[in-house]
C-alpha cells in the first residue's frame, strides 16, 4: 500500500500521485515514525492571528485554525503556498483577487473577512470557521447519495458558482474538497464553496513560466478527475468550464464513481478529452431519466454545447426538480391533504405514513397535480436581468388555511352546553353554602337536614323562671349583624338550592 504524504490518504500500487493533491505517493514506513510538527502552529501573523491547528493541506497552502486576537473569536485562516506569491507582481494579483472574493457576498460562499501579507513573508487569506464536513468527506462515507439529496445539494453549489460568474470570477477548481456542507440539528445542510479567485491567480502565474503541465506534480491548477476538456488542454476558460465541473460532482454524488479514472492525472486528461462518459443509469437505476440527460448534457464536449454558466445549469436542474417531484430547498409548491393521503397509509394509531417514492411518481406522472402554492416564482426581472423591474408587483397568492372541528356535529355541542351549565350550578351551589357556613354566628342554631329542627337553649348565668321562652329568643351577636347583608343575599336565593329548606 502506498500513502500520500500531503492528505494521508492510502492508495494501490496501481496509483503513482494523490489524484486530490498530485503529490508523489509514498510506502509506508516500517518503522514507526511521529508525525513533524508544522512549525506555523503556535504562530502569529501580524500580531492578530494566532494559528492554533492545522486543518488540512492542499494544492494552494494549509488551512488553519486561528483566532483572532483582538476579538478572541476563532477564524480559518489559508496560508498561501510561496510558490504563487513569491514576487512583486504575484502579491499584486493576489490583492486584486482577493478584493473579488471578498466581494462575493453569498450565503452558498465561504466569507472572505481578511488578507495580507506578514513581516516573514506569509501571504494569507482569512475566512469564516465552517463547523462541518467537506462534500469528499461525504462522498467517501455515504456514496451515491439519494436523488433529492443530491439535487438539494448541487442547488446550493451551483447558486454560489453562478453569483461567482455574474461577478466576473470563474472558480477553475471545483470539486468535493472544495466544497463544505454546514450541518446542524433539526436544519436542512447549507453548502460552502471555498476558493474563489486563487485557482485563477495561481493559473496565471503558472501560465507566465510556461509550467502548466499535467505531468507537473504540484503544479496543475485543478483536479484532474474535475476538469474540463479545455481546461485540461490549457485553452481559455469560459463560465462552461465550471458547468463541467459541477457535472461531474453530480455525477459522483447519484452514481458513486467519477466520469473518468485513471492510473496518473495524464491518463485521466486523455479520457476527459477524448471519451464518452457512461450513462448513470448503469450504476444506478434509480436515477430519473430525465435528471440523467441534465448531467449529460454538463459533461459535453465542446463548451457551446453545455449550459452557458453556472445560472443557466441551475434553472434547467431546478425545473427538472420540480418537475420529478424532488424535495429541496426552492421548492414553490407543496401537495395539499387529498394528494398526500393518496399516497399515504393510515397507521392505526390515526398517522398518516407518506410513500415519499409514491408521491414523487404521482407528481411525475401527473403534468398538473394537485398543488398549493405558497410562493410565486419571480419571474418580472428587468432587462439586464439584475433585480425586478420597476413596476413590477410581486403576485400575492393566498395561504392555505385548514379548519379543523374540534367537537365534530352540533349534537356534540349541545351536550357541552348542557355540562357546563351542570358545572355552573354545582359550583355556585357549592359556593352559596361555603358563605352560609362561615356567617352562622357561635350562638345560632346550625339548621339540620330534618323536617322539624330543635335548636338547643344558650347556656344563661343565673336561672330564669321561663327558661323555655328565653331559649327561643337567642341573644343577637355583633357577628350576626355583620352577616346580615349575606343573610338577605341567600334570602333573595330560591329555597330550593338551599339544603333543608322547602
Amino acid at each position: 500500500m502506498l500513502h500520500c504524504p500531503t492528505c494521508g490518504r492510502r492508495f494501490s500500487a496501481d496509483f503513482q500521485v494523490c489524484p486530490e493533491d498530485q503529490s508523489p505517493l509514498q510506502a509506508d514506513a516500517t518503522v514507526f515514525e511521529s508525525p513533524p510538527v508544522d512549525p506555523l502552529v503556535g504562530h502569529t501573523l501580524d500580531e492578530k492571528y494566532r494559528l492554533e491547528e492545522r486543518l488540512g493541506v492542499g494544492g494552494m497552502g494549509t488551512v488553519y485554525r486561528a483566532r483572532h486576537l483582538l476579538i478572541d473569536r476563532p477564524v480559518a485562516i489559508k496560508v498561501l503556498n510561496r510558490l504563487f506569491v513569491e514576487d512583486e507582481a504575484a502579491r499584486t494579483r493576489f490583492r486584486r483577487e482577493a478584493r473579488a472574493a471578498g466581494r462575493l457576498q453569498h450565503p452558498n460562499a465561504v466569507t472572505v473577512t481578511d488578507f495580507g501579507e506578514s513581516e516573514d513573508g506569509y501571504v494569507y487569506l482569512v475566512m469564516e470557521l465552517l463547523e462541518g464536513r467537506t462534500l469528499r468527506d461525504v462522498l467517501a462515507k455515504e456514496a451515491p447519495l439519494d436523488v433529492a439529496r443530491s439535487v438539494a445539494l448541487m442547488l446550493q453549489i451551483s447558486a454560489a458558482v453562478a453569483a461567482a460568474h455574474e461577478a466576473g470570477i470563474i472558480h477553475r477548481d471545483l470539486k468535493p474538497a472544495n466544497i463544505f456542507v454546514v450541518q446542524h440539528t433539526e436544519v436542512p445542510a447549507v453548502v460552502k464553496v471555498l476558493d474563489f479567485g486563487i485557482a485563477k491567480l495561481a493559473a496565471e502565474l503558472l501560465d507566465e513560466e510556461d509550467a502548466l503541465t499535467l505531468t507537473q506534480v504540484g503544479a496543475m491548477i485543478g483536479t484532474p478527475r474535475y476538469m474540463s476538456p479545455e481546461q485540461c488542454d490549457g485553452l481559455d476558460l469560459t463560465p462552461a468550464a465550471d458547468v463541467y465541473s459541477l457535472g461531474c460532482i453530480l455525477y459522483e454524488m447519484l452514481t458513486g464513481t467519477v466520469p473518468f479514472s485513471g492510473a496518473t492525472p495524464l491518463a485521466i486528461a486523455v479520457r476527459q478529452t477524448s471519451e464518452i462518459p457512461r450513462s448513470p443509469r448503469d450504476f444506478n437505476l434509480s436515477i430519473p431519466p430525465a435528471l440523467e440527460q441534465v448531467v449529460l448534457h454538463t459533461l459535453e464536449k465542446r463548451p457551446e454545447d453545455r449550459p452557458a454558466n453556472a445560472a443557466k445549469f441551475r434553472e434547467e436542474l431546478l425545473a427538472t426538480a420540480d418537475r420529478l417531484g424532488l424535495e429541496h430547498a426552492s421548492v414553490t409548491s407543496s401537495p395539499n391533504l387529498a394528494a398526500l393521503r393518496s399516497v399515504g397509509t393510515e397507521s392505526p394509531s390515526g398517522r398518516l405514513v407518506i410513500d415519499i417514492a409514491r408521491l414523487r411518481e404521482t407528481i411525475a406522472n401527473n403534468p398538473d397535480p394537485e398543488l398549493t402554492a405558497i410562493s410565486a416564482a419571480v419571474s418580472t426581472r428587468r432587462a439586464d436581468g439584475h433585480g425586478p423591474a420597476a413596476n413590477a408587483v410581486a403576485p400575492r397568492e393566498p395561504f392555505p388555511r385548514i379548519s379543523l372541528s374540534l367537537t365534530g356535529s352540533d349534537q356534540a355541542k349541545k351536550r357541552l352546553k348542557v355540562i357546563a351549565i351542570v358545572v355552573a350550578a354545582v359550583l355556585l351551589i357549592g359556593s352559596a353554602l361555603a358563605i352560609r357556613a362561615r356567617t352562622v354566628a357561635p350562638g345560632e342554631p346550625v339548621v339540620a337536614a330534618s323536617p322539624t329542627p330543635t335548636p338547643e337553649p344558650t347556656p344563661l348565668p343565673s336561672p330564669s323562671p321561663s327558661p323555655k321562652r328565653e331559649a327561643a329568643k337567642p341573644t343577637p351577636t355583633p357577628e350576626k349583624k355583620k352577616g346580615s347583608r349575606l343573610g338577605r343575599f341567600l334570602k333573595g336565593l330560591p329555597r330550593k338550592l338551599i339544603p333543608g329548606k322547602d
